[in-house]
């Protein structure tokens, strides 16, 4: 016999793990977009942007 019960619960933890995850990536976008709007406010608003640049951030 099938156990649909456990068949659920599977589906269903696996959804909510899921959904936890993709929750903390959103917050960490959302703090790294925040700290550079935070970044680009503080900075010396007489400085030349530096213009052909290719700026890469880390992850960590």
């Amino acid at each position: 016999m099938v156990d649909y019960k456990k068949m659920y619960l599977t589906m269903f933890n696996a959804t909510e793990d899921a959904i936890n995850a993709l929750e903390n990536v959103r917050q960490a976008l959302i703090q790294a977009q925040q700290d550079c709007e935070e970044m680009y406010v503080s900075a010396d608003q007489d400085e030349e942007p530096e213009s052909g640049k290719l700026i890469v951030l880390s992850a960590t």
